[in-house]
Protein backbone atom coordinates (compact mmCIF):
# COMPACT_ATOMS: atom_id res chain seq x y z
CA UNK A 1 0.00 0.00 0.00
CA UNK A 2 2.90 2.44 1.06
CA UNK A 3 4.74 1.75 -2.53
CA UNK A 4 1.64 2.14 -4.31
CA UNK A 5 0.96 6.16 -2.53
CA UNK A 6 4.50 6.40 -2.54
CA UNK A 7 4.46 5.82 -6.54
CA UNK A 8 1.12 7.57 -6.91
CA UNK A 9 3.06 11.11 -5.12
CA UNK A 10 6.14 11.10 -7.27
CA UNK A 11 4.47 10.36 -10.42
CA UNK A 12 2.12 13.46 -9.54
CA UNK A 13 4.81 15.49 -8.86
CA UNK A 14 6.66 15.31 -11.83
CA UNK A 15 3.98 15.83 -13.68
CA UNK A 16 2.64 18.81 -11.72
CA UNK A 17 6.23 19.89 -12.73
CA UNK A 18 6.65 19.59 -16.36
CA UNK A 19 3.13 21.29 -16.46
CA UNK A 20 4.21 24.55 -15.31
CA UNK A 21 5.09 26.56 -18.21
CA UNK A 22 4.25 30.03 -18.30
CA UNK A 23 0.38 30.90 -19.41
CA UNK A 24 0.26 32.74 -22.68
CA UNK A 25 -2.85 34.16 -22.19
CA UNK A 26 -4.05 37.74 -21.03
CA UNK A 27 -6.24 37.36 -17.62
CA UNK A 28 -7.43 40.57 -16.04
CA UNK A 29 -8.65 40.68 -12.94
CA UNK A 30 -11.21 43.38 -11.66
CA UNK A 31 -11.77 44.15 -8.08
CA UNK A 32 -15.52 45.12 -7.53
CA UNK A 33 -18.68 45.18 -5.52
CA UNK A 34 -21.40 43.92 -7.88
CA UNK A 35 -24.40 44.14 -5.15
CA UNK A 36 -26.87 41.94 -6.60
CA UNK A 37 -26.29 38.71 -9.18
CA UNK A 38 -25.83 39.86 -12.46
CA UNK A 39 -23.33 39.09 -15.62
CA UNK A 40 -20.67 41.15 -17.00
CA UNK A 41 -19.44 41.24 -20.87
CA UNK A 42 -15.90 41.93 -22.32
CA UNK A 43 -15.73 43.05 -25.20
CA UNK A 44 -12.28 42.67 -27.30
CA UNK A 45 -10.53 43.70 -30.77
CA UNK A 46 -7.57 42.39 -32.42
CA UNK A 47 -6.36 45.49 -33.57
CA UNK A 48 -6.80 49.15 -32.61
CA UNK A 49 -9.84 49.51 -33.82
CA UNK A 50 -12.82 50.32 -30.61
CA UNK A 51 -15.89 48.81 -32.97
CA UNK A 52 -16.89 45.82 -31.01
CA UNK A 53 -19.33 43.17 -32.14
CA UNK A 54 -20.53 40.11 -30.27
CA UNK A 55 -18.74 37.62 -31.62
CA UNK A 56 -15.56 38.84 -29.82
CA UNK A 57 -16.91 38.81 -26.65
CA UNK A 58 -17.19 36.89 -23.23
CA UNK A 59 -19.99 36.94 -20.87
CA UNK A 60 -19.66 36.14 -16.80
CA UNK A 61 -22.13 35.42 -14.41
CA UNK A 62 -21.59 37.30 -11.21
CA UNK A 63 -23.03 36.50 -7.32
CA UNK A 64 -24.25 39.38 -5.88
CA UNK A 65 -22.17 40.56 -2.69
CA UNK A 66 -21.90 43.63 -0.75
CA UNK A 67 -18.35 43.45 -0.31
CA UNK A 68 -15.38 43.25 -2.43
CA UNK A 69 -15.41 40.60 -5.46
CA UNK A 70 -12.40 39.30 -7.86
CA UNK A 71 -13.54 38.72 -10.82
CA UNK A 72 -11.47 37.10 -13.62
CA UNK A 73 -11.69 36.57 -17.43
CA UNK A 74 -8.37 34.29 -19.19
CA UNK A 75 -8.58 34.93 -22.68
CA UNK A 76 -7.64 31.71 -24.94
CA UNK A 77 -3.84 31.54 -25.46
CA UNK A 78 -4.83 32.27 -29.45
CA UNK A 79 -6.36 36.03 -28.51
CA UNK A 80 -4.49 38.68 -27.54
CA UNK A 81 -6.68 41.48 -26.94
CA UNK A 82 -5.74 44.94 -28.20
CA UNK A 83 -8.57 47.06 -27.54
CA UNK A 84 -11.00 46.47 -24.43
CA UNK A 85 -14.78 47.33 -23.34
CA UNK A 86 -16.90 46.23 -20.35
CA UNK A 87 -20.33 45.80 -19.84
CA UNK A 88 -21.74 45.50 -16.28
CA UNK A 89 -24.22 44.31 -16.40
CA UNK A 90 -28.16 43.70 -17.31
CA UNK A 91 -30.14 43.82 -14.02
CA UNK A 92 -31.75 46.77 -14.05
CA UNK A 93 -32.81 46.63 -9.76
CA UNK A 94 -28.88 47.06 -9.89
CA UNK A 95 -27.93 50.55 -8.11
CA UNK A 96 -23.92 51.06 -8.46
CA UNK A 97 -21.30 49.41 -9.50
CA UNK A 98 -18.04 49.94 -7.70
CA UNK A 99 -14.63 49.75 -9.59
CA UNK A 100 -11.99 49.37 -7.07
CA UNK A 101 -9.06 47.94 -9.37
CA UNK A 102 -8.20 46.00 -12.44
CA UNK A 103 -5.23 43.72 -13.12
CA UNK A 104 -3.71 43.01 -16.09
CA UNK A 105 -1.49 39.83 -16.31
CA UNK A 106 0.13 38.25 -19.14
CA UNK A 107 2.95 35.79 -18.66
CA UNK A 108 5.55 37.42 -16.39
CA UNK A 109 4.53 40.94 -17.02
CA UNK A 110 1.54 42.91 -15.46
CA UNK A 111 0.22 46.46 -14.76
CA UNK A 112 -2.69 47.45 -12.51
CA UNK A 113 -4.92 50.70 -12.38
CA UNK A 114 -7.18 51.21 -9.27
CA UNK A 115 -9.50 54.41 -8.57
CA UNK A 116 -9.11 57.12 -10.66
CA UNK A 117 -6.59 55.24 -13.09
CA UNK A 118 -9.28 53.00 -14.44
CA UNK A 119 -10.66 56.40 -15.84
CA UNK A 120 -7.70 56.94 -17.44
CA UNK A 121 -7.45 54.52 -19.58
CA UNK A 122 -11.14 53.64 -20.07
CA UNK A 123 -13.77 56.17 -20.90
CA UNK A 124 -17.21 55.98 -19.73
CA UNK A 125 -20.10 55.18 -22.28
CA UNK A 126 -22.32 58.36 -21.68
CA UNK A 127 -25.27 57.14 -23.49
CA UNK A 128 -25.93 54.74 -20.51
CA UNK A 129 -23.54 55.42 -18.02
CA UNK A 130 -22.64 58.02 -15.18
CA UNK A 131 -19.85 58.06 -13.36
CA UNK A 132 -18.44 59.18 -9.81
CA UNK A 133 -14.58 59.04 -10.11
CA UNK A 134 -14.05 59.86 -6.67
CA UNK A 135 -15.51 57.00 -5.21
CA UNK A 136 -15.34 54.29 -8.35
CA UNK A 137 -18.82 53.95 -8.92
CA UNK A 138 -20.49 53.25 -12.54
CA UNK A 139 -24.63 53.54 -12.92
CA UNK A 140 -27.34 53.58 -15.17
CA UNK A 141 -28.11 56.84 -17.20
CA UNK A 142 -31.50 55.73 -17.20
CA UNK A 143 -32.43 53.01 -14.10
CA UNK A 144 -35.17 51.69 -16.92
CA UNK A 145 -32.59 50.89 -19.55
CA UNK A 146 -31.67 47.13 -19.75
CA UNK A 147 -28.10 47.83 -20.90
CA UNK A 148 -25.97 48.40 -17.48
CA UNK A 149 -22.73 51.08 -17.32
CA UNK A 150 -20.22 50.11 -19.97
CA UNK A 151 -16.22 51.53 -20.29
CA UNK A 152 -14.72 51.84 -23.50
CA UNK A 153 -10.37 52.39 -24.32
CA UNK A 154 -9.57 55.82 -24.10
CA UNK A 155 -8.50 56.86 -27.22
CA UNK A 156 -5.01 54.64 -27.90
CA UNK A 157 -4.22 53.97 -24.00
CA UNK A 158 -5.12 50.91 -23.18
CA UNK A 159 -3.84 49.84 -26.85
CA UNK A 160 0.17 50.74 -25.96
CA UNK A 161 -0.53 49.85 -22.47
CA UNK A 162 -1.52 46.02 -23.94
CA UNK A 163 0.92 46.29 -26.19
CA UNK A 164 4.03 46.71 -23.61
CA UNK A 165 2.73 43.48 -22.07
CA UNK A 166 2.91 41.29 -25.05
CA UNK A 167 6.20 43.24 -26.15
CA UNK A 168 9.30 40.66 -25.52
CA UNK A 169 11.30 43.62 -24.04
Amino acid sequence: MIKHFTFFFIVTFIVACTNTKPAHSLKIDIDVVIQKPDSIAIYYTSTKSVEFYGEASYWLKVNGSKKNQRISFVFPDSIQPKQIRLDFGRNISQKEVILNKMDFTYKNKSFSVKGKEIFYIFRVDENNTVVDKRNGSINRKNPKQINGPSLYPKGDKLFKRLNQLYSEK
